[in-house]
């Protein structure tokens, strides 16, 4: 069974690589804090809602025969865009703009919600499972 058809599950899994991302671009803030002239990074916020209905089955759900549905659409091209932080942070001496507890914060937050995003995924597999009739999940 291929979960990426099941659009909660594909919509979690589009977050989680998000996430992924985003822990990428603040670790390497962190790693610049000592660079001049550097200005942190962060990835253009994308809900979790927005990934649910880009998950969802694209355009008015037409059955040809009763049972049967389109095919789940979904955006696997889509590419993370990144953004400037908002908000004005002290700038050092040499020009970096890194704040290390903002950077922290960052990472603490994002490691939280893929944390519930990972507990989420789980939980919806147990779901299929018991499902499907294993009574193991």
């Amino acid at each position: 069974m291929d979960l990426d058809k099941i659009s909660v599950l594909k919509a979690i899994t589009r977050r989680m690589d998000w996430l992924g991302e985003r822990q990428r671009v603040l670790a390497e803030n962190v790693a610049n804090a000592d660079t001049p002239n550097y200005k942190p990074k962060d990835l253009k916020q994308v809900s979790f809602g927005e990934l649910v209905r880009n998950s969802q089955l694209s355009g008015a759900a037409a059955a040809t025969q009763p049972g049967h549905f389109r095919g789940l659409g979904g955006r696997s091209s889509d590419q993370w865009k990144t953004a400037r932080p908002s908000g004005n942070y002290e700038t050092a001496p040499n020009g970096n703009a890194v704040n290390l507890e903002q950077q922290m914060m960052n990472v603490a937050e994002t490691q939280a919600e893929h944390n519930l995003m990972t507990s989420l995924y789980r939980k919806q597999v147990g779901l299929l499972k018991k499902a499907l009739g294993n009574r193991q999940g």
